[in-house]
């Protein structure tokens, strides 16, 4: 297996459990700002978060290698979507619990 398909198997997997973490932080508890959203966009969220997510599981899965182009688009989204997780669990979730 080539560097680069092993690059894009890690990138869509965390692309995968990032975007469903943070799916989970923001629509796993009540928070008023995403509550007091209009409809529209409150559905458009859960709709792009959960559609980015089943992208990464399904590339996973299918084990597709794509051009190299499209493994570092992969890889960006990995290493946002993370951030985006980890960022929202240590300053949104833990500290709500405090």
């Amino acid at each position: 297996m080539e560097i680069m398909n092993i690059v894009n198997e890690i990138a869509c997997l965390l692309i995968f459990v990032n975007t469903a973490l943070f799916y989970i932080f923001i629509f796993g508890r009540s928070v008023p700002i995403i509550d007091n959203l209009p409809k529209v966009e409150n559905y458009l969220l859960r709709i792009g978060l959960i559609t980015i997510s089943a992208g990464g599981l399904f590339n996973v899965l299918s084990t597709s290698y794509p051009p190299n182009i499209e493994i570092i688009i992969n890889v960006g989204y990995a290493c946002l979507f993370t951030w985006a997780s980890i960022f929202h669990y240590k300053y949104f979730v833990r500290k709500g619990k405090r």
